[in-house]
């Protein structure tokens, strides 16, 4: 007999993480390669970086973030030029991510994304769109 339980704890969240990505892996035919790069200032604190992984043929960029008090100084498009070129060292030939109406739309499409889908009423009154570019 089972008995179900409530359990809205980030410790099951993240055991059902572990346990598809174990699951997965069994199907998979490509690793995960994380890949990142930041920019620091001279007292060594972040003010820009990128976070992305290589899996397979993907480029999947996961996090790019700009302080605010650098913004419009070319720093995102040289994150994103030298993830790009270190993705398709890694044999990815798309890149693929996911920003909000009120975050980077217009950035990401002068770099050559394109949207692929979008979530409209994102949580509620926003837009999500998931963008593609290919790297070859």
């Amino acid at each position: 007999m089972y008995q179900l339980k409530s359990d809205d704890s980030e410790n099951l969240n993240q055991l059902l993480r572990e346990r598809i990505i174990a699951y997965n892996q069994q199907h998979f035919d490509a690793e995960r390669i994380p890949l990142g790069y930041k920019f620091v200032d001279k007292n060594q604190q972040i003010v820009a970086a990128v976070f992305a992984h290589v899996f397979g043929h993907w480029l999947q960029v996961n996090w790019l973030w700009c302080d605010e008090t650098v913004r419009a100084q070319g720093l995102a498009t040289k994150l994103l030029v030298k993830i790009e070129q270190k993705g398709k060292q890694l044999g990815a030939m798309q890149a693929q991510l996911d920003t909000l109406d009120f975050q980077a739309k217009p950035f990401y499409e002068k770099q050559g994304y394109q949207v692929k889908y979008q979530l409209n009423n994102y949580p509620r009154s926003g837009i999500r769109y998931f963008m593609e570019k290919a790297l070859i």
